[in-house]
Formats: C-alpha cells, sequence, structure tokens
C-alpha cells in the first residue's frame, strides 16, 4: 500500500477527516497569500531597476517615474522620448521639478552629463514663469557592480558645487531607494522627500 492509497481509504477515519478538511482550508489560504504577496511584490517592480545592474534608458527613467508616483505623485510625465530634453516632469502646486536620468558604468559621473539639466532650468523657467522650477540629475551609478557595493561618493567638488551654484541637485538612484524605504516605514512624507531632493547640490539624507 502507498501513503497516498492509506490517505484514500483513511479519509473518513473521525481523526482523520477533520485534518483533511483543515489542510484544504489553509491550502486555500496560503494560495490567496501568496497570489496577494506576489501582486504586491510586483508593484515595487521599479525598485530593481532603479538600482539594477546594466539599467539604463527608458527602463530607468521609468523606474524613476514609478518611484514618484509610489510616493504619491499624480502627475509625473516621462517626455523624453516626445521633446528630447530633460527626461521627467513632476508638477506639484506651484512647482516644477524636472529631473534628468542616465545610467552609467563608470564610479564616477562625468561633469558635463551631471551639468546638462542646467540648461534646461532657465528656459523651463521662462515658459512657467509663475512656478517655482528646480532641477534634478539622477544617476545609476557604477551599475555593473551590485547596488551595496558601488561608489559611495560618486560626485566630486567641483561637480557638487557647480549644482549648487546652478539650482540642481545632484542624487543616484541608490538615494531614491533609501528615500521609499524611509517612506513605506513612516519615517518621510511624500513633501518632505521632495524637499530634500530639491535642496540643490549633492543629496544629503540628512540634509
Amino acid at each position: 500500500m502507498t501513503k497516498s492509497e492509506l490517505k484514500q481509504i483513511s479519509s473518513d477515519f473521525p481523526d482523520i477527516k477533520p485534518l483533511i478538511i483543515q489542510n484544504k482550508e489553509l491550502s486555500g489560504k496560503i494560495c490567496k497569500i501568496r497570489r496577494r504577496l506576489k501582486t504586491n511584490l510586483d508593484n515595487y517592480g521599479f525598485l530593481i531597476d532603479l538600482v539594477s545592474i546594466d539599467s539604463y534608458g527608458e527602463r530607468l527613467v521609468n523606474a524613476v517615474v514609478g518611484f514618484f508616483k509610489a510616493i504619491g505623485f499624480d502627475k509625473v510625465e516621462n517626455i523624453d522620448k516626445k521633446y528630447k530634453e530633460e527626461d521627467i516632469r513632476l508638477w506639484a502646486d506651484n512647482f516644477l521639478l524636472i529631473i534628468e536620468v542616465t545610467g552609467i558604468e563608470n564610479r564616477n559621473p562625468p561633469f558635463k552629463k551631471c551639468h546638462q539639466i542646467s540648461m534646461h532650468i532657465p528656459k523651463r523657467q521662462s515658459e512657467y514663469p509663475c512656478l517655482k522650477v528646480f532641477g534634478l540629475f539622477v544617476v545609476n551609478h557604477d551599475c555593473k557592480r551590485h547596488y551595496s557595493k558601488r561608489e559611495k561618493k560618486p560626485f566630486n567638488s567641483k561637480i557638487s558645487e557647480t549644482a549648487q551654484l546652478h539650482n540642481y541637485t545632484l542624487a543616484t538612484t541608490l538615494d531614491l531607494l533609501n528615500l521609499f524605504i524611509l517612506f513605506k516605514n513612516g519615517t518621510l512624507c511624500r513633501n518632505e522627500i521632495l524637499k530634500k531632493l530639491c535642496s540643490t547640490g549633492e543629496f544629503k539624507l540628512g540634509g
């Protein structure tokens, strides 16, 4: 007799039948929980793309859009292909944040790449004189290595000082990941995150 046959013939035994029923009920609950868990994890898939190895271009831009939408900003536009200028525009009240996103293999992004966002700020300010315009440069740097092993200080002093002078902020995708963790843990709200990302110069979590 096999175990399967034993289970079949004993399925109506008074000490077996209630356990079989209970097992079916629990299995059904576990399946539902697994489906919910998968759905919820899929909703955070943008976090993978934010810091993933070889995350560049449209994949990375969409991940940054996903980040801002997930913290509660409704009007976030991926305009990279449409206008060929900055990659993203985020609208909030009387405020416009323009964002340039890039992925690079180097540990330190080049000055020209970081400073590219600055040319769009006065242009947008002229277009939207009633709004306060800020710039944000986001880089998935050192992206041939696991995110936990990347360069901790990718921006040199010249790049940081230039960003400060030209009214834009430098941040890494690791910074966004850490901000999102704090957001989900209830430590920071969306407006506090936005304020930190518009402090100009190099992003500092404690700044």
